[in-house]
């Protein structure tokens, strides 16, 4: 009897040493679980921080320091310049010899209208370019003492009959002052006598190139000194002589040796002028000459010149 219940109790023993020993191994095992778990929910938050910020370093371009040197050194391209070739010259025709006998209306000569081709091109020369040899651009026109420093001149020449005297003077001095013109001048010539004009071309300015000053010493030499003086007509052509861009001459050379007027025509001359100028032409100033004038014709002459700005030259024996 005393065997069964010590069996007995060391059975129950048993059994409660059992169930005690299940239910520590049960929450070691949670614990174990439950840590493993933290410790791996933290690594994957530092692995899951580290992986994001290396890819938001991998974003951004770099470049090594060699070549951002090399990129720093590196000045700006710049693009060579295409050199355009010259437009090709253009040849004006000559101009016809003028029979003095012809009118104002039929005198005029038979000329192209030039452009800007009729400018010499430069030439290639090491690489860059140079002008022609001999070419001169100090500027400045003469006519008979009388300088100024402009590119634009209208000569504007009494062929009257009473200037058969001085007349070959006159062209000598003329056709010296058109040789001397520079390429970039122009020149226009109006010869005026016996009630009619005698001209260089159609009202538009001649720029100065080889071929059209060579023309130009013909027609000074076919006209011959005849008629009366015609001054105020004479004037107002020269006044609205233009350029290829619609632009006066800068100077008007005016030559005569006396105005042969009447009178009432000589008090209302110097107005006449002022108002022509200041209608067709108010940049432009008027220089005259005067060979051997009257009283009256001094005055109106230094007249015409002071109210244009220009100046008076008087010439007589000895005088240029």
């Amino acid at each position: 009897m005393k065997r069964q219940y010590f069996r007995a109790v060391l059975m129950k023993r048993w059994m409660v040493s059992r169930n005690r020993g299940g239910s520590v191994t049960f929450w070691a095992w949670m614990v174990s679980i439950i840590v493993h778990l933290i410790v791996l929910a933290a690594f994957g938050i530092f692995k899951f921080s580290q992986t994001k910020a290396e890819v938001k370093h991998r974003l951004a371009p770099t470049a090594k320091v060699s070549r951002i040197a090399k990129l720093t050194q590196a000045g700006p391209k710049t693009v060579k310049p295409k050199i355009k070739k010259p437009l090709p010259t253009t040849s004006i025709s000559r101009f016809a010899k003028l029979p003095p006998n012809q009118v104002f209306g039929a005198a005029k000569l038979e000329s192209r209208e030039q452009t800007d081709s009729d400018w010499p091109g430069p030439s290639d020369s090491a690489g860059g370019f140079s002008l022609p040899s001999g070419t001169d651009f100090s500027g400045g026109i003469e006519f008979f003492g009388s300088w100024v420093n402009q590119r634009k001149v209208c000569y504007l020449v009494d062929c009257s009959g009473s200037m058969q005297g001085i007349f070959g003077r006159v062209r000598d001095k003329l056709k010296k002052s058109v040789e001397a013109l520079q390429p970039d001048e122009y020149f226009y010539i109006i010869f005026f006598g016996g009630g009619k004009l005698y001209e260089t071309g159609g009202g538009r300015l001649l720029r100065a190139t080889t071929k059209s000053k060579s023309a130009a010493y013909d027609f000074i030499d076919s006209v011959r000194p005849a008629g009366r003086t015609n001054a105020p007509a004479a004037l107002e052509r020269a006044l609205k002589i233009r350029d290829g861009g619609g632009v006066g001459p800068s100077v008007v050379y005016f030559l005569t040796d006396g105005f042969e007027l009447t009178t009432e025509d000589a008090q209302s001359l110097t107005g006449k002028v002022k108002n022509m100028r200041n209608r067709f032409a108010p940049r432009t100033r008027i220089n005259t000459i005067g060979f051997w004038p009257q009283s009256d014709d001094r005055r109106m002459l230094q007249q015409i010149a002071k109210q244009s700005g220009g100046e008076c030259v008087l010439l007589g024996d000895g005088n240029n």
